[in-house]
């Protein structure tokens, strides 16, 4: 039997475990825009080491009265389960385990942990977007300002112009969904954020990320049709492609996404090339995850440069299919087909917010047909943070709209007894 004292002390210790949290998701929703979410993941590590060493019950993801959710989740355990039994045919096993512990870390703390946090506190989850919209407008400031003042080529902040490309895309889509969400005085603030990322976003001069960028606008367009947001899309749009016509550099960095011999483009299909040959090699089982820039000298089409070499496919999909193969290739697929389904029906609600999310979530994808930022730890936390949300919410308004259907149903059975026995 435990004593108030006793008492007292795990309380004080469930307190700090919560406030550490806290912290980490603070740190992780404000720094995710810059790239460096690593200092959030410190706090939220401390904070489950924490919880281990007390008696505190683990929280678990709350059951949905959906089974899709449920089944989202497994899917993506079972690949990650895969990459495990998969690194023991790869190329080079224990680069391959070591990768498969990491991005189970990652998908423990942001996929499984943004379903959980879903289901937290309001107040709590709107100053964590806030702080991630905050963190935006300030990644966009700082990137315009590094830009000019140091003279750059192309804008970079703490990585390179791609991965802040998909950077730009993430934090924009969110936190535009998420100024219309909570109405005025922050929707007047869409406009001047809009501005800021595309100024930032033209910088960078990644032509998948503007491609991204203009198919996260479109889906926002055609979900939240109101003429007062579209007239400042499409100013905003106009204004930047004044830009790209007036500006020579912007101007010639655009025209080159039409031809094969500029902008690396040929180097895309050399690696495009590559990784067809790897999956004739290894149709069922793959290289193994992490082996491609390892092997991609050996799969190189004749034409390529032989001293040169890649970290990753350039194409998500392509990606998955070379180093996990067909098995791999299928189970990522359903999962991410089943999610993207599930943030859509989300969106098709017709709450800002949620159009918000799936609009990034499709930019993203768009840009991840031409590079792979996302394949990084620091960049991939906020995509697969966002793809966790989405589960979450998914699962928490299916309850919603069960018990309303539950109530709906007593109420009207109530009714009839009171019936009966008048």
């Amino acid at each position: 039997m435990s004593t108030p004292q006793a008492q007292d002390i795990k309380d004080q210790s469930k307190n700090i475990q919560d406030i550490l949290e806290k912290i980490g998701w603070y740190l992780t929703f404000a720094l995710i825009p810059s790239g460096q979410p690593y200092f959030g993941l410190f706090f939220l590590l401390i904070s489950k080491l924490a919880s281990l060493f007390s008696r505190k019950k683990q929280e678990l993801i709350p059951t949905s009265a959906s089974d899709l959710p449920r089944r989202a989740g497994l899917l993506f355990i079972f690949l990650l389960v895969y990459m495990f039994l998969n690194s023991f045919f790869s190329k080079q096993p224990i680069n391959s385990l070591l990768l498969s512990l990491a991005l189970t870390l990652v998908f423990y703390f942001y996929f499984f942990g943004g379903q959980r946090l879903a289901f937290a506190d309001r107040k709590f989850l709107t100053t964590c977007f806030l702080l991630f919209t905050c963190g935006g407008t300030l990644v966009s400031l700082a990137t315009l300002i590094r830009y000019f003042v140091l003279n750059l080529s192309r804008a970079e902040l703490f990585g390179g112009p791609n991965s802040l490309g998909t950077l730009i895309i993430m934090y924009t889509g969110v936190g535009i969904g998420f100024l219309l969400s909570r109405g005025k005085p922050y929707s007047y603030f869409v406009f001047p954020f809009l501005t800021a990322s595309v100024c930032a976003l033209l910088a960078t001069q990644s032509r998948g990320a503007w491609l991204g960028f203009i198919g996260m606008l479109f889906i926002l367009m055609v979900l939240n049709y109101k003429k007062k947001i579209a007239l400042v899309f499409l100013i905003i749009l106009l204004i930047a492609a004044c830009l790209l016509v007036t500006n020579p550099k912007l101007n010639d960095r655009f025209l080159s996404i039409f031809s094969l011999e500029k902008g690396g483009n040929m180097t895309r299909i050399h690696i495009w090339q590559a990784s067809l040959n790897m999956i004739k090699d290894k149709p069922v089982l793959g290289i193994g995850l992490g082996v491609f820039p390892a092997v991609y000298p050996d799969y190189a089409p004749p034409s390529a440069k032989k001293d040169q070499t890649f970290a990753f496919a350039h194409n998500i999909f392509l990606q998955m299919a070379t180093e996990l193969g067909l098995i791999g290739f299928v189970l990522f697929f359903l999962a991410f087909a089943l999610t993207y389904f599930l943030a859509y029906k989300l969106a098709k609600s017709g709450n800002s917010f949620y159009q918000g999310i799936f609009a990034t979530l499709v930019g993203v994808l768009i840009h991840q047909q031409v590079d792979l930022p996302i394949w990084k730890t620091n960049i991939g936390i906020g995509f697969w943070l966002l793809l966790g949300l989405s589960v979450g919410l998914y699962a928490m308004e299916a309850n919603k709209a069960g018990n309303y259907q539950f109530q709906e149903f007593a109420l009207h059975l109530n009714k009839g007894n009171n019936g009966k026995s008048n």
